[in-house]
């Protein structure tokens, strides 16, 4: 059920409105690394190589500092975070809930599984903390991919999807009118690039790559 707030950040197309741009779609990689760079939770490890210990503390760092301007209100693009990115981080915080629920289980804690439920759910926001201050969560209202879509646009961006479900979200970026698109995965600069012709957004790769793209702070 939209919520007023909700209403209020889309218009009735399901765009963002037009106070919210430029807008930097938070795709689930790059989200659960910011969700890690604003101190509240520990990213799990990614799919693709490992960076090495020189290259992770300026990527960590660039992380904090998108994290730091988007409290502050100076970063210049709106981080957009879709309903199908915080399932997905859901999805991947998981495996790290239930070894905690284990521990609580031997530890004495009490079970109830009519409450499992709301239990995770609290755990997630607990992770989460103040990682979602200065960031626009949306609903993904009236997006849609047709029979006809699907056979005339999706097929090639298939070729180019991989196991982050690329095309998904590149898709609904570009439902929502989102000029940016924030990653870690390659292949999602292939998917966007297939969609730039049709108004999709452009893609940023890693934390930097979005600190380059993003306007300089204030003063």
């Amino acid at each position: 059920m939209q919520t007023p707030l909700m209403e209020s950040r889309i218009q009735s197309s399901g765009k963002l409105r037009s106070r919210y741009l430029p807008a930097l779609y938070l795709d689930p990689s790059f989200f659960v690394r910011y969700v890690s760079a604003a101190g509240t939770a520990e990213a799990p490890s990614e799919s693709s190589e490992s960076a090495s210990a020189a290259e992770e503390t300026p990527r960590a760092a660039a992380f904090a500092e998108i994290a730091r301007r988007t409290r502050d209100g100076s970063f210049g693009l709106t981080p957009v975070v879709s309903s199908i990115t915080l399932l997905r981080w859901m999805q991947e915080m998981t495996p790290a809930y239930r070894a905690a629920d284990r521990e609580t289980r031997h530890s004495g804690g009490l079970e109830d599984p009519d409450f499992s439920g709301l239990r995770y759910q609290g755990w997630l926001r607990a992770q989460l903390g103040g990682a979602l201050d200065g960031v626009l969560e949306v609903d993904l209202r009236g997006f849609a991919l047709t029979v006809e879509a699907a056979w005339e646009e999706v097929p090639g961006l298939a070729i180019a999807d991989g196991n982050g479900l690329c095309a998904l979200h590149a898709l609904a970026a570009r439902h929502l009118g989102c000029t940016h698109l924030a990653t870690l995965l390659p292949e999602m600069e292939r998917v966007c690039a297939l969609l730039r012709a049709a108004g999709g957004p452009e893609p940023l790769l890693g934390a930097r790559a979005v600190l380059e793209a993003a306007p300089p702070s204030p003063g």
